[in-house]
């Protein structure tokens, strides 16, 4: 049975941007770049330059303004000291970028233990847990909240309306120059443009480390990313491309894959992987590697065959975020520096 294409739990698929967001962009297209003609005359600062696909920055000098790849336009007076997220991606970039005392409002999903590490990186004064609620939201006085192209319309329209500045952060990535940008992006929405530098050298230094310690590697070597909830990693993940950057072939999206696609164990078998990564709830890991040891098909893998098979905490594989490092070191010291 053939793989059937389907979202991934924790994400939505890649919205199309409106027709005017890039093409004329009507009247905030026109604020944009008459911001951005005045503040070339008079910022100290280096314009971060970024894929527009990420969005478009204005003046490095205050105000700035922004405009988001649904065309919204944020404009900030000064750099945030307030900041809600309403989305698990944007939670993490925050967590990686800002102070965390900035941070007053995240999604709910960021206090759930089974599901994500920033409980641990979370200061004693806890942020607040947000929804959908705009009134909650308002309460927490925020100067910037940042959502994504899934992010509810009315209330992200409700927080335009209340003259709250809010930009949709594209997170749903499948490159990790993506991310890269990303890092940037939010350094400059939030004004923590120094930090933002910091931590995208840091992402992009640990991804050259990882692409040297993999220079050796046969580009035949067979790799396959699974999940314990039954999804693969298409040609259009961020999975596949650290599997690019390592120099393997990612056996789902050689079997046609593109997205987060649920697969059979006949395609496992057929696709016959060197090493298997998957990942399990936290504590239950060992449940997930016996279920691959026991499977009559999967255990004819040569990947089974082999003890090649790395199960990791989930909380550290669904992170389309500077914290995807973290899976990508496991991924090239278990196939390029391993024993």
């Amino acid at each position: 049975m053939g793989p059937t294409p389907t979202s991934p739990p924790d994400a939505g698929r890649r919205a199309a941007a409106p027709a005017h967001a890039w093409a004329g962009g009507g009247l905030l297209a026109l604020l944009l770049v008459a911001a951005w003609a005045a503040g070339a005359q008079t910022a100290q600062l280096e314009v971060p330059s970024v894929d527009p696909a990420r969005g478009r920055l204005g003046p490095a000098d205050y105000p700035r303004i922004a405009m988001d790849p649904r065309g919204g336009t944020a404009r900030l007076p000064a750099p945030a000291r307030r900041i809600v997220s309403l989305h698990t991606n944007t939670d993490e970039y925050l967590y990686a970028i800002v102070p965390a005392e900035l941070i007053v409002g995240v999604s709910e999903s960021a206090f759930d233990r089974a599901f994500s590490r920033l409980p641990e990186m979370m200061p004693p004064a806890r942020p607040a847990a947000v929804g959908n609620d705009v009134d909650a939201i308002l309460a927490l006085d925020p100067d910037l909240v940042l959502g994504t192209p899934s992010s509810d319309a009315t209330v992200m329209g409700r927080l335009a309306e209340a003259r709250i500045p809010v930009f949709r952060v594209e997170t749903l990535v499948t490159r990790l120059e993506e991310v890269a940008e990303n890092i940037t992006v939010i350094g400059y929405l939030t004004g923590q443009d120094e930090r933002a530098r910091a931590v995208r050298a840091r992402f992009e230094t640990e991804l050259d480390r990882i692409a040297a310690d993999c220079a050796g590697l046969l580009p035949t070597t067979r790799i396959f990313g699974h999940s314990m909830t039954g999804f693969s990693y298409g040609d259009q993940t961020l999975f596949h491309d650290v599997i690019r950057l390592i120099g393997g072939t990612n056996v789902a999206a050689e079997g046609g894959l593109h997205t987060y696609e649920r697969i059979d164990a006949e395609d496992v078998l057929e696709w016959a992987p060197d090493w298997v990564f998957t990942w399990s709830d936290h504590g239950r890991e060992a449940d997930e590697l016996r279920r691959w040891r026991e499977d009559p098909l999967l255990a004819e893998t040569p990947a089974v065959r082999a003890g090649r098979i790395i199960v990791q905490d989930g909380r550290d594989t669904r992170r389309l975020s500077p914290f995807i490092t973290v899976r990508a070191r496991v991924i090239a010291d278990a196939v390029c520096t391993g024993p």
